[in-house]
């Protein structure tokens, strides 16, 4: 089976900061899709891959634009919702929630 990312892209729309991406192996990444339009993404790995993740996402604002592209698909655009607390499992590895709100555009 062929690997997939998903990718996640701040600031694409502002011109006064330089895109960020974050690019995570599918493998590492659980995604829930909510009522209203909202999904989960969790994530599972080591403590540095989990801090790593959270540091992309901590400097994001609530409500701010983030496109999601999983495995090559496209860009979908969502506002971000929050960050859970880093928590470690038995396993030995960590895990880290964020939400995100599906960004809907009327025409």
């Amino acid at each position: 089976m062929e690997k997939s990312n998903i990718v996640f892209i701040k600031n694409r729309a502002n011109t006064k900061k330089s895109e960020e991406k974050l690019e995570v192996d599918d493998q590492h990444v659980t995604i829930q899709s909510r009522t209203g339009g909202s999904v989960v993404v969790n994530f599972k790995g080591s403590e540095s891959e989990i801090m790593d993740i959270g540091n992309f996402f901590k400097g994001i604002d609530e409500v701010e634009p983030l496109a999601l592209n999983i495995a090559g698909a496209g860009d979908v655009d969502h506002y971000f919702r929050g960050i859970s607390d880093m928590t470690a499992n038995d396993d030995g590895l960590f895990n880290l929630s964020v939400t995100l709100q599906f960004l809907s555009s009327t025409v």
